[in-house]
């Protein structure tokens, strides 16, 4: 702790030989601090306080869960009072705006007023928690109280008349834009259909795309060729089986033969039929070739009925017959349906190239017509909101506001708190004095005790001389010391002085600034 102290006393040994530049720089800054100080304006405060209903069952459903939290509240209120078009009108009517020349200056000032205008609840400990003041601090007196007057006045009209007024332009506005994006939307879907109409068959959503449609077609293709050549197998060995089993030997043979030819000439005309009438000669050529074909299998059956007529093998081949039929039918339509669906997938095939542009034009009609789709929605959705608000304020249920103590600002500034500046300049210019005179002593050290040399250079001091004071010397330098202590008290009383003339310093300083 002594060599703490020690050193400590070393140190303020070395910084007073730089005292009489500590003291300068004290002055300097005492007297720079005091004018500045004097020189800041005056910032004049302007309160009011209003009363908000915010107990509306309406409002609440707005605010939601958190209307019960005062903090909720004020915010609610503080977002209604400093709206942008409220403060707009606010700067216009008390010549703020004349403050700045550019729309971003218009719009800085707006964002200094939202900071600068504040809102805090009115009430305590429960009562009266609908009120609330409003405070504004300016450089001038009037335009302090000109602010929170215009904001309040300004407020109130458009939460009574205004506001309701604005709502209505505003729906108009909706109407306007949601019959022009509905007519928008309209032409988007008829830009769909028509491309649809245009492309039967090809368009994305005829039955999952042309490739899906395609690989469909492709796989009922395959199978229906295998269906088709199992039927062709059956048929085969039916026929075989009616020939190795009927009674009738070659002239059973020979009748199923004719029967064979009979079903085929009826499919033949059944087909021609699909593309011609009657009156068709090659009609009427198929029509005159089934009639002879029945002839000839009415005839035969007449010279055969012995045969096929009687007993239980002519039975059983009566009833292979009959299956040997529904085969020939089950053959004749697997090879039509053959023929249909490759010649479905050679029309796709040759349309292969075009495909995918025909995709992508309609997946950009659609995402044209999902993006007004969307937009219309949105804007159907706020016109229902504000048609809920503007029936809501019709029926009374607008927001109460009443102005319970009009706008006032004091004639003693709030701020600056000049005693405080004045004492902190004060502390701060002698601090500073003190650091410039240490830093000084750093740079250009000196050695004060012969301990010191010690520490500093580890060399033995075998003896130290004394300075020897005459008297003339010493009263030389005690008047020096006493010179330097009336400077700093000088400094003292100085800023005494002028905080005791604080008004009559400032209204000097202020004249001189004028």
């Amino acid at each position: 702790m002594n060599e703490l102290l020690r050193q400590v006393i070393t140190e303020l040994r070395g910084a007073w030989r730089y005292r009489w530049v500590a003291m300068a720089v004290a002055w300097v800054i005492g007297i720079g601090g005091i004018g500045y100080v004097l020189m800041m304006p005056d910032v004049y405060e302007a309160r009011a306080q209003v009363f908000v209903d915010t107990e509306d069952p309406l409002l609440n459903m707005q605010l939601g869960a958190g209307i019960d939290d005062p903090q909720t509240k004020v915010n609610y209120v503080r977002r209604q009072l400093l709206s942008t078009p409220n403060l707009t009108e606010v700067a216009r009517e008390t010549d703020l705006d004349l403050r700045v020349d550019t729309p971003q200056g218009l719009e800085n000032l707006i964002i200094g007023l939202q900071a600068k205008i504040q809102v805090q609840p009115g009430g305590w400990q429960g009562f009266e928690a609908n009120l609330y003041n409003i405070s504004y601090r300016d450089i001038d007196r009037a335009t302090a109280e000109r602010v929170v007057q215009v904001l309040l006045n300004s407020f109130q009209e458009r939460s009574v008349e205004g506001d309701l007024r604005d709502d209505l332009q505003a729906l108009e506005f909706l109407d306007q834009q949601m019959a022009e994006y509905r007519r928008r939307l309209e032409q988007a879907e008829n830009r769909v259909a028509d491309f649809r109409r245009r492309n039967a068959g090809l368009a994305p959503g005829d039955g999952g795309g042309f490739f899906g449609r395609l690989a469909t077609l492709q796989e009922q293709l395959r199978e229906v060729k295998t269906n088709l050549q199992i039927a062709s197998q059956r048929r085969a060995a039916l026929a075989a089986q009616v020939a190795s089993e009927g009674e009738g030997g070659d002239g059973g043979a020979g009748l199923l033969e004719l029967e064979t030819q009979v079903l085929e000439a009826e499919r033949r005309l059944d087909e021609l039929r699909l593309v011609y009438t009657d009156a068709h000669p090659s009609v009427i050529s198929a029509q005159e070739t089934l009639e002879a074909l029945r002839g000839r299998l009415v005839q035969r059956r007449e010279e055969l009925g012995p045969l096929v007529g009687g007993g239980a093998g002519s039975a059983v081949v009566e009833n292979v017959r009959i299956a040997l039929t529904q085969a020939e039918i089950d053959v004749t339509e697997l090879q039509a349906r053959e023929r249909d669906l490759e010649q479905r997938i050679g029309e796709l095939q040759q349309k292969i190239d075009v495909a995918p542009q025909l995709e992508a034009e309609h997946a950009g009609l659609i995402r044209d017509h999902e993006v007004l789709q969307s937009q219309y929605e949105g804007l159907l959705e706020r016109r229902e909101q504000l048609s809920f608000d503007i029936d809501r304020k019709r029926q009374g249920r607008q927001l109460v506001f009443r102005v319970i103590e009009p706008p006032l600002a004091p004639g003693v500034p709030v701020a600056p708190k000049r005693f405080f500046l004045l004492v902190v300049v004060l502390a701060g210019s002698l601090g500073a004095g003190a650091v410039s005179a240490y830093l000084l002593h750093m740079l250009k050290p000196v050695y004060v005790s012969p301990d010191t040399i010690y520490q500093e250079l580890q060399v033995p001091v075998l003896g130290a001389v004394s300075m020897a004071w005459t008297p003339r010397a010493l009263r030389r330098r005690r008047a020096a010391e006493g010179v330097f202590l009336v400077g700093i008290a000088a400094l003292a009383v100085l800023f005494g002085i002028v905080i005791l003339a604080m008004p009559w310093a400032v209204d000097l300083v202020g004249g001189l600034r004028g």
